[in-house]
Formats: C-alpha cells, structure tokens, sequence
C-alpha cells in the first residue's frame, strides 16, 4: 500500500481473478487504477488480442507500464473523477471487460459522488452512511461496461460484511448479476494484513436464487465453494460467515436480546484512559482463554464506563485478541472502547457464559467478526447471538 490507499495485487491472485471471467475474445478490456501491473500483465496474458486500456492517478506507475506494454493504451487519471470517461477516451457501455483492485479509504460525499452512484443503479447518496472509494471505482466500471460486459474487482471485507454497506449489496444482487464471491486469505498484500474478497459482476439481471461462494487459498487457488440464497447475501457476502451458517447445526434457545442482556462498550479509548493515570482495562489485559479477576473497589469518574461485580467482559476489536473473556467476580474498574460489557441476568448468566466460551460460542464469533485490517464484532451482531445448550 501506498499514499494513495493503494494494495497491489499478487500474481497468483490476479490470475485468480482473471479466471473466473468467462469472456474468451473480448474487444476492449478495462483497469482504473492499473498500480504495479500484475492484473494487466494477467490480461495481457490472457486476451492476446485485445485492447487493453488502463489508467492510474500515480504518473510513475503509468509510465513505467508504458515502457513494458508499449500497444496498451495508459492514461493519468482519477478514477473517482465524474470525467473519467473523457480522461480514457471512453463512452459509457462500450467496454467488454473491465478488472480492478481499487484504493480503500473514507471519501467524502459530494453530489458528483451520488450522480455516479445512482446512473450505476448502486443507490443514492443519502442511503449510505459512510462512502468508500472502492464503491465508486465498482460503480465506475459499471457505468463503462456493456450490457453483458463483466467486471472483476477485488474489494476490502467491510463492503461485504458490514451492516453499513447493506445498501450497496441489496442493489447490486438486484441490478446485476453476481456470478462469484471468492474469500481471499489475509496478508496477500505487502505490509498489511488486509482482508479482502474478489467479487465478479456481469451486467445484466440475475434470475437465480442461489449464488457461489468461494474460498481461495495462501497459493491463490480455490480450496472451497457452497451455494447461497441470493437473498441471504444481503445480510453478509462472506464464505467465512456463510460456511459456518451452513455447517452449524447447534440448538439455541434465546437471543442475547430475548434475555434482555445489555451491552455496553468502554467511552473513553486507551490512550484517554492513559492520560487519567488511572487502572483500566483494555483488550490486551484479557487473556486468551477465559479467566475470572477481582478488582478493588475504586472511587467512579462519572464520564467512565465500569466494569462491575457479575459483568463479562469481551475483546470487541483487534487483529487476534477478538473475542477474549473475562468476569468480574469483586470491585470494578474502567474499560477502554475496545471492551464491551455485557450484563446479564443472573438466571441467565451461567449458560450465556457458559454458550459464549464454548466451542460453538468462539466459531460464532470467529464467523461473525469482520474488518478489512482489524476484526470487530458489532453490537447488533452480539445481541442476536443465539444461546447454545
């Protein structure tokens, strides 16, 4: 990764991507944000005959892309830019295929942003609570694809996992058809642990109800594929998730939300909690297997949140640590934002602890836990946990 958000996609990965599109001759084949090459080098491989046409905002890596593929058309460009079919000498639908690992960052919204959102049929700017670049890079490729035409796009794990993204899945499995979804392994990418996913999109409708989804390995081949209701690929898109769905088959009872279990995280972050010099808790004091602690009893700062006698605490975010437990059995004492404090019933505690710190309990967690670098479990997840016995 770069200054400009960029990752640049291994060899074996861009072959990957490449082989799941079904086009055998086509005539003009796309990248935005062509970075080191490895997915125009891929294609060049592929479609000896085609027109490639590239682009990227970083100078040196067009020009050095010029010097090894001197008959692929390569232009400085943006790619978020409303004029990008200009900048690429391009009319809307008339590309056969396009392929891209875009930026991923927060961008702010601006009405420029929601006319490119709404002509690719990914909805409007108002139904998204936060944008994200690689959106509008996929709803760029969208627009500049013909009708048939198919995309390959490797996207960061929240836009597939994320209730916030919700929008964008629900019109995308409506407007087009989504022939794939490979789960790709973590730290593919140099100097980060990145967890991302390809997704392979034809434009044109999709009549069938159920959809692949893959699992790639560290070698870039497909270790794994099930079939999903193109309706549950809404919730989430994920093989991680879907696969645990699939081969969970455990009894429940209640829902952390049937049994009226509150959920709190910290309100105040590590480094607020440094600065009190004060005890607290943050996600790396939970060991790794359960435990119980005892605490003295400390004198509360009204602005904090504590963890008291019968909590259980959870690591809620974090690269490995996702997920720790640990009770409060004596006292209290204040736990940073990464922490949620879970309080529940006393008739229920036992078997919510007992569901949570279980095998089934740490696989639930292990599926629903999501993030591009580091994993979190949202609240709203947690409290449709579903107690085991």
């Amino acid at each position: 990764m770069n200054n400009l958000a960029q990752f640049y996609t291994h060899d074996n990965f861009s072959k990957l991507l490449l082989s799941k599109i079904l086009a055998k001759n086509p005539k003009r084949v796309l990248e935005i944000g062509v970075g080191g090459g490895s997915l125009v080098r891929a294609a060049k491989k592929k479609w000896k005959h085609s027109d490639i046409i590239g682009g990227d905002i970083d100078s040196m890596n067009v020009s050095t892309l010029k010097e090894e593929f001197p008959s692929i058309k390569l232009f400085v460009i943006n790619g978020l830019s409303s004029h990008l079919r200009e900048d690429l000498k391009l009319e809307l639908g008339s590309v056969d295929v396009a392929i891209c690992n875009p930026p991923y960052m927060t961008i702010k919204k601006s009405d420029e942003y929601g006319k490119i959102l709404e002509e690719s049929l990914l909805g409007c700017l108002d139904s998204y609570s936060q944008l994200t670049s690689d959106i509008i890079f996929l709803a760029q490729n969208l627009l500049l694809l013909k009708e048939g035409g198919e995309l390959g796009i490797i996207v960061p794990d929240g836009l597939l996992t994320c209730q916030r993204f919700s929008i964008f899945r629900e019109k995308l499995l409506s407007n087009y058809k989504l022939t794939g979804v490979i789960e790709l392994p973590s730290k593919i990418f140099k100097k980060t642990e990145a967890k991302t996913h390809i997704l392979i999109i034809r434009k044109s409708v999709c009549s069938s109800l159920s959809l692949p989804i893959y699992l790639a390995n560290e070698n870039g081949t497909i270790a794994s594929k099930i079939l999903v209701k193109k309706s549950a690929l809404i919730y989430r898109m994920d093989y991680k998730y879907h696969s645990w769905k699939k081969n969970s088959n455990q009894k429940t009872s209640n829902s952390l939300l049937d049994l009226n279990v509150d959920i709190m995280r910290g309100s105040r972050s590590k480094k607020q909690l440094e600065s009190l010099q004060i005890n607290y808790l943050h996600t790396t004091d939970l060991k790794n297997e359960y435990c119980e602690c005892e605490f003295p009893l400390h004198k509360t700062i009204d602005y904090l949140r504590y963890a008291e006698e019968g909590d259980l605490l959870m690591s809620r975010v974090g690269k490995r640590c996702i997920g720790k437990l640990m009770y409060v059995i004596k006292g209290n004492i204040p736990i940073s934002d990464c922490i949620y404090r879970i309080r529940i019933p006393f008739e229920h505690r036992a078997k919510v602890i007992s569901s949570l710190n279980s095998k089934i309990g740490k696989e639930w967690i292990n599926a629903h836990s999501h993030g591009v670098c580091a994993k979190v479990i949202s609240k709203r997840d947690l409290l449709n946990y579903q107690v085991t016995y």
